[in-house]
């Protein structure tokens, strides 16, 4: 086991915008500094009026340490032009352009450094999702960025720079609407494969002037995605030999109707030792793929509780949030969703099947107002229980409520409320975010994305003297990133139980280190890692307040 400690120099600008509420132990602050940090990206999803339905649904951010210093550095993946869609749409290759990805360097002082250019990134489509993993276990993060277009995987070189290698790595190069991405180990092999989710056939829309019309409340809008032709999700198995071979049919993944799907989320969602799928659908039912073993899926969302919300309804469900909400072991699933709708909070009960408790948690009146995309559960103020992040925007221009803000809900015990909300009034539409503590002071902080504009980087600056522990998990046996491995953790007679997913949020990948509050608790009694290819590995005394990594035993 590795220990490491760092504690960074930073210096916190006065915070912007602070809600709170008044009779809470421990306020939840954030100061917004992405200008300072230097994170600065202009975010473009073609025009201002969103005539066509690509231009509404926005693009994803992943949190990564690409060089291996122990910070979290930062992808943010761009759209285009309508113009430019339409012309590789058509056939046509796409037209170089910058600004389709942005690479930004942690540089330990609170600042970031652009290095895309000097990494090799480039994106001439219009990008949707951000990944990273390390497909090929040599020891580096790499890339994965989806698009309406072709899907692009950078390789790691070791050394500060990417290498795109879809082509030879043997992903599909036709040009496709693509969204959310998720790696998993699936078959147990040591290596991870890959599911790319679809969002609509992309060569049945009218694309051409002029733009086809949907009103909404009586205005002129786009049209979709129903009465849209949905798109078709691809697994990919690893073969270990740094390519993938498309393996959806012979996995079962080809039987279920093409739907519209946003976010997809590789975990063990029974904790069987088989890492599951569970993707989120856009007006159409949602999937979970429960693993049979032997390469084979079985698509189980009915029959488990999560296809439809608990009044038996399909939602346009965006983004996805998976955690043990309720500190009981099990996984819980929340996905975002339409204004006037609310966000459905699923409860795993023993039998591994789920309850819409969006009623008790609070979340069907705290989140009518809002339409959702990003989200995830964090402890933000470590006191042990995981709290609900939102970022919000409409999709229609024309509508009252397009501009909405980032939100924050405490979590009290399985009850929700309003802790933080950014800004006030309302300035902008968001879509892609991520959660992870970019500059390791143990309080996470959060990235978003707007449809147009510039990035948030909210800094948490909540106070409190609560404890937590960080958890680098790192696979032998098991792929590197040790996807599919759970952790356990006892602290002055309390348990917490959380896993390594990928996936998630929306299009978007958080901080892949596992991060637990331990409020007033100063020691940490038990640490137990489940693996999938080496069983359990318990560790005790481990430290607090730091990051450790924990490497899988040969």
């Amino acid at each position: 086991m590795n220990i490491s400690k760092k504690r960074l120099a930073f210096t916190i600008l006065p915070v912007l915008v602070i809600l709170v509420a008044a009779d809470r132990p421990t306020d939840i602050r954030f100061a917004e500094i992405a200008s300072t940090a230097g994170l600065h990206a202009e975010m473009r999803c073609g025009g201002p009026e969103k005539r066509w339905i690509p231009e509404a649904n926005g693009s994803g951010v992943a949190w990564l340490d690409y060089d291996n210093d122990g910070l979290m550095d930062l992808l943010i993946v761009n759209g285009s032009s309508m113009d430019q869609l339409r012309h590789f749409v058509g056939g046509q290759p796409p037209t170089p352009s910058k600004g389709g990805v942005y690479l930004f360097h942690n540089l330990g002082n609170g600042k970031f450094e652009d290095v895309t250019e000097r990494a090799g990134l480039t994106n001439f489509y219009w990008g949707t999702g951000a990944n990273a993993a390390d497909f090929n276990n040599d020891g580096y993060t790499d890339i994965l960025i989806t698009t309406i277009g072709v899907d692009l995987l950078y390789r790691n070189n070791g050394n500060g720079t990417f290498t795109e290698v879809g082509a030879a790595a043997g992903l599909s190069r036709n040009v496709e609407w693509h969204t959310g991405s998720a790696f998993g180990d699936f078959d147990g092999d040591g290596f991870l494969d890959l599911y790319i989710a679809s969002y609509m056939d992309i060569h049945s829309i009218a694309l051409q002037e002029p733009a086809p019309v949907c009103p909404f409340q009586g205005k002129p809008a786009f049209c979709g995605p129903i009465g849209l032709k949905g798109g078709r999700g691809i697994l990919y198995h690893n073969n270990g030999d740094g390519t993938f071979t498309d393996v959806t049919k012979r996995a079962g993944l080809g039987s279920v109707q093409p739907s519209h799907s946003f976010t997809a989320v590789f975990d063990d969602f029974n904790r069987d030792g088989k890492i599951d799928l569970f993707v989120a659908n856009d007006s159409d039912p949602n999937f979970l793929f429960l693993n049979q073993g032997g390469g084979v899926f079985k698509e189980s969302a009915l029959e488990r509780g999560v296809a439809f919300n608990g009044d038996g309804h399909a939602q346009s469900n965006m983004g996805v949030a998976v955690g043990d909400f309720y500190n009981r072991g099990r996984l819980d699933i929340l996905t975002t969703t339409f204004f006037d709708d609310y966000f459905p909070l699923f409860k795993q009960d023993k039998s591994g099947s789920f309850d819409d408790v969006s009623s008790s948690a609070g979340t069907t009146m705290l989140t009518r107002r809002y339409l959702g995309w990003a989200c995830g559960f964090t402890d933000f103020s470590n006191s042990g229980s995981r709290d609900l992040w939102l970022a919000n925007g409409h999709v229609y221009p024309v509508s009252d409520h397009y501009f909405q803000p980032f939100v924050v809900l405490r979590n009290d015990g399985g009850q929700l409320s309003p802790a933080f909300h950014f800004p006030d009034p309302p300035n902008n539409s968001y879509r892609g975010g991520a959660a992870a503590d970019f500059d390791n002071d143990g309080r996470m902080d959060v990235v978003v994305v707007p449809i147009s504009g510039q990035p948030l980087l909210l800094h948490n600056t909540t106070q409190n003297s609560n404890n937590w522990v960080g958890l680098r998990v790192r696979g032998t046996l098991t792929n590197r990133d040790a996807i599919g491995a759970s952790v356990e953790i006892g602290y002055c007679g309390k348990t917490q139980f959380d896993s390594v997913r990928n996936g998630g949020s929306y299009l978007s990948r958080n901080d892949p280190r596992l991060h637990f509050g331990l409020g007033d608790c100063g020691k940490l009694d038990r640490v137990a890692v489940k693996w999938p290819r080496s069983g359990i590995q318990v560790l005790n005394s481990v430290p607090v307040n730091r990051y450790i990594t924990i490497e899988e035993p040969r």
